[in-house]
């Protein structure tokens, strides 16, 4: 798979969300300076729409979805207010402000029935297209709800928040039918269905009258645990059971991802982190394809267009890029291609994504395959690398040469300190992952850098930490002098 990034554009603000329509080459952006954009993206670039901006909320929007038709556009912003937007004319045809609090997430149904909102206000509300008009109010969890989504047939909706569950509810009757406690321990930031696996593929739409029993979907979820997650949902309608396992835990990223979001084919997901990168992964195999590392901050979205090649992502370093993708040339995994922002591209391996294969074949490359059996027999993958000794090399795999055992020790040293980063993690901003230059301690306990955390409590993200979802209070950020005296002897030291 080849990737390419092929155009930067300015934007007037932070990117707090991308939706491009199902129909049409248009690509809507939710901006923290309280519009939205409309913008044109044909052959490669990407130009302003002349509906747009579209103006109507009172403070940052933070969320945008496309109707399945492409006629409408829904829009959330921190003044509690969802707004419906004619893509045909600008127009704002209507508003709801029945929520209390913030709107983290919108999202219709994929038969356009309905729309769902998700809010600070601890609530999902259902709302009927037809009628413009409030169908349910669910009170979803104790906590704030970042996220929602529609199984692929309408019939339930899924939600995520702050409290690291998620559940699954009926969205006629805003009936829960199942809990997954604990999805991701900081906090579930977003989720989203496969729109062709299982039940959602075309092959069992059309033989839907003569299929009986249990209806099956794949979840992507991601969190502020760094890690991607899938689940098998399964769903039998007939005898009432409802039930979901996990189909693996997708690492790569080193900080909260804050978005995933599948291919319209279902066969890429995308998911875009604090940590400024982005990665592309195969959801089917579980592998990691493409890391693209050309954002200056963290990616808060990101979007396939309707025939899967192009991914356009968001930032809050205020640029929108745009990738050009192509499934034909090659396959690259687990030691991914990092895509740069000069565009150049260097294979790099991460240890937790290494799998066995992966480390057998580094193996080879320090001269050492004759060990293969031995490392394939104790399913040495990369998460295990750094656990080796000498001891455990002689017991364990029967490595009996000193020599031997010295040099794959050695190399496993090499390996790690080529991929660690040099800087220490706790002179990182956890927030942006920079070093920082101006550390302050949040009432959280946690230290950040001003501009990172100051601009996340006014982003729309509500008085919460960071890390833990707590509440903080935005006028208690006290400058961490130690902090920034211990960076700036490293950074000297280092310089000598």
């Amino acid at each position: 798979m080849a990737v390419d990034l092929i155009s930067t554009l300015k934007v007037p603000s932070e990117v707090n969300c991308l939706s491009f329509s199902p129909v049409r080459h248009l690509l809507a952006i939710a901006f923290g300076n309280k519009t939205v954009g409309i913008y044109n993206v044909h052959d490669g670039q990407i130009q302003e729409n002349a509906m747009s901006p579209l103006i109507g909320h009172t403070y940052s929007v933070n969320t945008c979805a496309f109707s399945p038709f492409g006629t409408m556009l829904a829009s959330g912003a921190t003044d509690y207010a969802v707004c419906l937007w004619d893509i045909q004319s600008g127009g704002n045809i209507a508003s709801f402000e029945n929520h209390t609090n913030s709107i983290r997430k919108v999202v219709f149904s994929p038969n356009s029935s309905w729309l769902a909102s998700a809010s600070g206000d601890q609530t999902i509300k259902i709302w009927d297209m037809s009628g413009k008009r409030l169908l349910k109010s669910i009170q979803a969890h104790d906590a704030t709800v970042n996220t929602c989504c529609f199984t692929p047939d309408s019939n339930y909706v899924v939600s995520g928040a702050f409290d690291g569950h998620i559940k699954l509810w009926q969205a006629s009757t805003g009936r829960c039918l199942q809990t997954i406690f604990d999805c991701h321990d900081l906090g579930v930031n977003d989720c989203q269905f496969s729109p062709t696996f299982g039940s959602a593929s075309e092959e069992y739409q059309e033989n839907i009258k003569i299929i009986d029993g249990t209806v099956h979907y794949l979840l992507a979820t991601c969190g502020s645990d760094t890690f991607v997650k899938l689940w098998d949902i399964y769903i039998d309608r007939q005898a009432g059971n409802y039930s979901a396992a996990k189909r693996g835990d997708l690492a790569g990223h080193q900080s909260n991802v804050w978005c995933v979001v599948f291919s319209t084919n279902g066969k890429l997901l995308a998911s875009g982190s604090g940590d400024k990168s982005v990665i592309i992964w195969d959801p089917l195999h579980g592998e990691a394809l493409q890391k693209l590392t050309a954002h200056a901050s963290f990616v808060t979205s990101c979007a396939f267009s309707l025939d899967n090649s192009i991914l356009v992502t968001g930032s809050n370093d205020r640029t929108v890029k745009l990738w050009r993708l192509n499934m034909h040339q090659g396959h690259t995994n687990p030691a991914y291609k990092q895509q740069t922002s000069d565009g150049n591209a260097n294979v790099i391996a991460s240890l937790q994504a290494m799998s066995v294969d992966d480390t057998c074949n580094w193996l080879k490359t320090i001269g050492m395959e004759m060990y293969e059996k031995q490392f394939r027999h104790h399913q040495i993958s990369g998460s295990v690398l750094p656990t080796l000794t000498s001891i455990s090399l002689l017991r364990e795999l029967r490595i009996e040469p000193l020599g031997h055992r010295n040099q794959i020790l050695r190399a496993i040293q090499e390996l790690k300190d080529r991929l660690d980063n040099s800087i220490p993690d706790e002179f990182l901003c956890p927030i942006s992952r920079e070093v920082m230059t101006d550390p302050v301690v949040a009432s959280d306990g946690y230290s950040y850098q001003r501009e990172a955390i100051e601009s996340w409590l006014n982003g729309g993200n509500r008085l919460t930490s960071p890390m833990t979802n707590a509440p903080i209070q935005a006028s208690l950020l006290i400058p961490n002098k130690t902090l920034k005296s211990l960076i700036q002897k490293h950074l000297d030291s280092n310089r000598s």
